[in-house]
This record gives C-alpha cells, structure tokens and sequence, in this order.
C-alpha cells in the first residue's frame, strides 16, 4: 500500500511528487541541509490532521497545495478563497501522528513563563500516574534502564483548567527521581522529546483494533535532543512497535544511528541540483546518504585489491556497469594477497567498518592457488567474498606483455600516447642490454626503466595505469565479463 504525496509551492520545493509506502517498519527521508526533508515530512502529516499552514510554513503562495492519493481515495489540501485558511473536507482512512522538529513539537506546546511560575507550586493532588509503558520505556530507552525514573505523573490539562485555572494545550508530564519532581518545564529536551512520543504512540496502541488500517508515524529530527546510544535504542524500539501494531515509521533525520538501522529500500534521499530541482533517490544505501551529508568516511561496499592497477580496474567496471547507482564504494589497494586477506580478516573480525559496509576482495588472477593455500593455512573462515582479475599486477603485466611474450597492439598503443620522448623499443632494449632482465620474474626492474622514464617525460603512474585499464576494456575479455557478474551478484543487480 503507498500514499502518493504531490506537493506544490511549499517553502523551498517548487514541486514534488513521492510515493510513501505505507507497509510495517521504518522509513528515512533525508538528504543535505535546506533539501526540504522536514518540510516533506511536515507535509506528509496533513495527510491524516488538518493543521494550520500558516504557523508550519508561513506565508505561503496563491498555488500552494498539498495533493494525496490512496486507494482510489483522494485528499487535495489547498487555500480556499481566505489566503489564509487552508483547508480539505477529505478523509482518507489513514491514521497517525507528527512529532514536528524543534520549534513546532508537541514536546513544547505548553511552554510559556506563567504557566512556568504556576506550575511549580502544583500538589499532588493535582496529579496521576502515568502508565507503565511510558515510565519504563523513557527509561530504558534514555538509561538503558527501564527502572530508572521511580514515579511518572500526569497533571490532566482538562483538570489543570477546571481547579487551577492553568490553561495548557496538553496534558503535562512529572517524573521522580531521588524523591524529587521534576515539571516536564525543568526536563531535558530529550525527555520531553521522548515522553511527547511515547505518549502519542501509547494512544495510538490503545487505537489499533483494527490494525489493517494503516497508520504513518512521522517524527522530524528527533536525532537533535539524543545521545547517538539513546538514538539507537529508540530506533530498536520503534522498529518492534512498527511490527507489533502495522506502523509505517517516517524519519526526517541525517543520523547515521537512525539510517544505518533502516533497509536501503526504505531510505529516500533528497538530492537538490544546483537548478533547484529536487530529485529522490530511492533505494538509497546509508553510507552514500551519510557520505553525502556528513563527507564522512563510511561506505555501503569496501573491495579490497592488490595495487593501483586492480583499483583502476575495478572501478571502471563498477562505472562502466553503472554498479555505483545510490551507493557508496570504496577500492582500496592493500599490497600483496596476503596483505589484502589480512587486512580482511582483520576489518571483519575487529568490526571496522561497521555494520552498515560490506567488503569484497578480489585479487589478482596469478595468485590464486596460493591465496586459497594461504587461506587454509592460515584457518581463515570469515566468508568474505574472494574473486580474482585476468590480470597480475601492473608490473607483471608490463614484463608478460611487453617482454616475455609482445602483444603487439598494447605495445603500439602505448608507445603512441605515452612514450613520445623515447619510444618503447629504447627502453626495452635498455632494459635488455642492463641485464635486469635476469631474475626479474615479478617485473619490478622493467617497471622501474618504464617509470624512470614517465617521470622524465612529467608523467605519473596514474596515466599508464589509465591507458592500461583502456586497453583492457576495449579488449573486454570473458575473464573481465566473471568479475563484472560477481560484482553484480554480491551489490544484488542481477
């Protein structure tokens, strides 16, 4: 089942079209500051209340609309003729509730200086237990403790108003703790966060006779008054409580504590081009989402490979293939094989990179009998995945090629771009006639003739290296075609 949201004119988005599933669990729609997350979720909210545009969003223009599509039902929230109503008379069967950010949360509805002064001298009379399930999960969920505040209160806003003449726009909330009560005036602004919740879904509990009506819970930002432990508790929570009573659980949020615990297909990323459009990216891997806002160093996949050569390699399959859509990916060249299993072994049993990355090695194609040797020695059982190029590395590969046995077309191809100062046939006859082409298995002495001349000419590596990779592409050989299907198997295209 999914909402099919159309806003238009509304703060910073011209015009959106998102469909929101609407199935149990959790949901992120992020993106980079001033993409218009929190006004998408504030406007996914009048899908089930009627709130007053003008205190969300301010003045707002004649066109602006919020569009909804379910089931065949619509809902079309618009100006009427007042500029300054907004109204809609249609229902769509869909229930929820809005923890809005900061400035518009219910967690400070009530907050003004005499109601302050007046509260304070509140008796207990005035107050009743709060259920159970709030007390023990604002502690648990805050503390890692469910029994850590000893006593909630409710002060009822109706009673408030009747004894006191305290008028509030909810009821409001007192904790004890050490034999002291706190107001929810003097309480962290995670507590109230997570009490204004907590509440909100205790209703919402008691209201789920029917749970195949679909209910969308949207809460903007609550990462800004948690602890990133607090945050992930609550994430864990939340997630059970979307499966016990058939939640759809939207976060606003840049957390990487909230989008790392939510399903690539649940992730909608808000991506606004310099033009001022927006796109949405969806499915949207975390460490891309993350990497995006944060410029941090976490990625959705690691492949870890011999040298530059490999590296270069497999990124231009990963371009090539169009392997990198709405991930991130990071090769990283280690060294030898062994280097490369090790520095594996060691990032999956030490947790390295986190639950949120996966890694791949993939090596050179000439090691392979004694990688798997290696391997077994060694008792090495961490399932990574392992695959090889049709290639060895750079200095190999000069030596097999340019040497041992000349592939005539590499050879020219080379020489034609790169080697205009001295050709190709000088530096392999100096390298002939040095006698470094005795005990030069692995190439290393031929290459250093090959980059003593690159670095005469102002040329890098990377250039060779570039023309190779080239070359190896255009020849698209069977072996490159396994490592492309194994990169598609193990990023789940095919």
């Amino acid at each position: 089942m999914t909402l099919n949201m159309i806003i238009r004119s509304i703060k910073c988005i011209s015009n959106l079209e998102l469909n929101l599933p609407l199935e149990k669990g959790l949901y992120a729609i992020t993106g980079e500051n001033g993409s218009g997350k929190s006004t998408v979720i504030t406007c996914a909210s009048s899908a089930f209340f009627n709130m007053k545009m003008v205190d969300y969003f301010g003045k707002t223009e004649p066109d602006s609309k919020i569009e909804f599509h379910l089931n065949g039902e619509n809902k079309i929230y618009e100006k009427r003729q007042n500029p300054n109503t907004w109204g809609s008379f249609d229902h769509l069967g869909l229930k929820g509730f809005y923890e809005g950010s900061l400035i518009y949360g219910n967690r400070f509805r009530n907050t003004s200086y005499s109601n302050l002064k007046k509260l304070e001298f509140i008796d207990s009379n005035s107050l009743t237990n709060a259920p159970d399930y709030i007390l023990h999960n604002l502690g648990f969920i805050l503390h890692n403790n469910k029994n850590y505040y000893e006593k909630l209160y409710i002060a009822k806003k109706n009673q408030l108003e009747k004894e006191k003449r305290i008028f509030l726009n909810s009821d409001l909330f007192y904790y004890e703790r050490n034999g002291k009560k706190i107001s929810q005036f003097h309480m962290s602004t995670g507590e109230n966060l997570l009490i204004s919740i907590l509440n909100s879904l205790l209703i919402r509990n008691n209201d789920r006779s029917d749970k195949s009506v679909p209910c969308l819970i949207l809460l903007d930002e609550i990462e800004m008054a948690l602890h990133p432990s607090s945050l992930k508790r609550l994430v864990a929570f939340l997630g059970e409580e979307a499966k016990k009573y058939n939640y759809a659980i939207y976060f606003s949020t840049h957390s990487i504590e909230i989008i790392s615990a939510i399903n690539p297909d649940n992730i909608f990323f808000l991506k606004r081009h310099i033009d001022n459009s927006l796109e949405i990216i969806n499915p949207c891997y975390p460490a891309y989402a993350t990497r995006m806002l944060y410029d941090q160093n976490g990625y959705d996949y690691v492949i870890l490979v011999e040298d530059d050569l490999a590296k270069a390699i497999v990124q231009r399959i990963l371009k090539d293939n169009a392997l990198l859509a709405n991930k991130l990916v990071h090769v990283l060249p280690s060294g030898g094989f062994s280097n490369v299993i090790d520095l594996g072994n060691e990032v999956v049993n030490s947790n390295l990179i986190g639950k949120i990355s996966s890694i791949l090695i993939i090596l050179d194609g000439d090691v392979k009998q004694e990688a798997e040797a290696y391997i077994e020695k060694n008792h090495l059982t961490n399932n990574i995945p392992i695959n090889y190029l049709p290639i060895e590395s750079l200095e190999k590969f000069f030596k097999k090629n340019l040497i041992d046995n000349v592939d005539k077309n590499l050879f020219h191809f080379l020489n034609d771009y790169l080697f205009q100062r001295r050709s190709l046939d000088e530096i392999t006859h100096e390298y002939q006639n040095s006698g470094d082409d005795k005990n030069d298995s692995n190439g290393k002495k031929f290459y250093n003739h090959i980059d003593a001349e690159l670095r005469a000419s102002g040329k890098t590596r990377i250039e060779i290296v570039d023309l190779v990779v080239d070359y190896l592409m255009k020849n698209n050989s069977p072996e490159l075609k396994k490592i492309v299907d194994f990169l598609k198997k193990k990023f789940l295209i095919l």
